[in-house]
């Protein structure tokens, strides 16, 4: 009996994107800073991964390219659809040790994530001991682009 509440205890820490203890923050959700539409999904490990669905142009002055990525074979794709979060792994709390790309700088920083009550996501990231995080609000999916 104690081994298999060990067992589901280990289970529970080591669960992917829908773990019961970190629950599931598959859906879409509207970013803090420039309320861009970033859709979360599970990756090929299971564990959560975010891509931009729509941006709004008036915050992108119309461009809507990834020019500030540090590899040049990738400054003229599309914003939409770029990765922004993944690599994550599953804690008792949330995900942790990913990365977060931020497409405004072109940077990619050490990244985090943590599902909070009340449809919010709390997203993470880290450049050595400094870091910042980002509550993003979860839209309804049905919901029309910047609404």
């Amino acid at each position: 009996m104690e081994k298999a509440i060990t067992l589901l205890g280990i289970a529970a820490m080591l669960g992917g994107a829908d773990s019961p203890s970190v629950g599931n923050p598959t859906g879409q959700w509207r970013t803090q800073m420039h309320g861009a539409r970033v859709e979360v999904r599970p990756c090929a490990n299971h564990t959560p991964c975010a891509f931009l669905v729509w941006i709004d142009p008036t915050k992108t002055r119309g461009v809507a390219m990834d020019l500030r990525n540090p590899d040049p074979a990738l400054r003229q794709r599309p914003l939409v659809g770029v990765p922004i979060v993944w690599g994550l792994r599953p804690t008792a709390t949330g995900w942790e040790k990913g990365r977060v790309y931020n497409p405004e700088t072109g940077q990619t920083f050490r990244g985090a994530m943590q599902l909070l009550p009340h449809g919010k996501l709390k997203v993470t990231g880290c450049w050595g001991p400094l870091c910042r995080s980002e509550i993003w609000i979860r839209i309804d999916n049905t919901a029309k682009p910047g609404a």
